[in-house]
């Protein structure tokens, strides 16, 4: 079983319930959503152009010469469930893994995975079939943006600033505070990895 990957890095999670948290970040290449994301003026994490296959045991020979002590895989991208399956879930938690995944919504995750992120760039009723239910929803937002309205249930609501790069939009911040402040289910998410300024 091979992945294309765009990078592998050793780091804290940076946004949502598990913040702070040391984690294996594997960025895996490629997305069926990315002209809808570009469309809609979303940036996307993943360089596009440069990814290189790896096979599963490649991959855990990197994690056992950078990230030894960790336990810990964030599967996210592009879109990590074009290419997860359940059998490579199954292969790293046969090696005693706990797995997250950060997906826009495009596809059911595979089986297994121990919590799931979704911050949509689908339509609803795209997500709506995919899920019933995730670990944390995540909205990005922008001024102006109101609340949303998502059709499917999460154990935790995170609205994040849309930021300027590496800058933090105050204008944004302020609005997400604000909508937080009259929607309580709803908590803000910066992303602290920006801040801290590590990957």
């Amino acid at each position: 079983m091979k992945l294309n990957i765009s990078e592998i890095f050793y780091s804290l999670q940076g946004e949502g319930l598990r913040v702070g948290a040391s984690t294996i970040f594997i960025r895996l290449q490629g997305c069926n959503t990315k002209h809808a994301c570009l469309k809609s003026g979303v940036l996307c994490d993943t360089e596009f152009e440069s990814g290189k296959e790896y096979n599963l045991e490649q991959i855990l020979l990197w994690i056992e010469s950078h990230a030894k002590p960790c336990k810990v895989i964030t599967w996210t991208g592009g879109e990590p469930t074009d290419q997860l399956t359940e059998q490579i879930v199954a292969w790293f938690k046969d090696k005693g893994f706990y797995q997250t995944i950060e997906t826009s919504g495009l596809n059911p995750v595979p089986n297994n995975i121990d919590f799931v992120t979704l911050s949509p760039k689908v339509a609803e009723h795209v997500i709506k079939k995919n899920f019933e239910k995730v670990d944390e929803l995540k909205y990005v937002r922008h001024m102006g943006q109101e609340i949303p309205q998502p059709s499917i249930e999460a154990d935790y609501y995170w609205l994040s600033p849309h930021s300027d790069g590496f800058t933090i939009n105050l204008k944004n911040l302020n609005h997400c505070i604000e909508l937080c402040k009259k929607h309580p289910k709803w908590r803000l998410s910066l992303q602290s990895h920006k801040i801290w300024n590590v990957l």
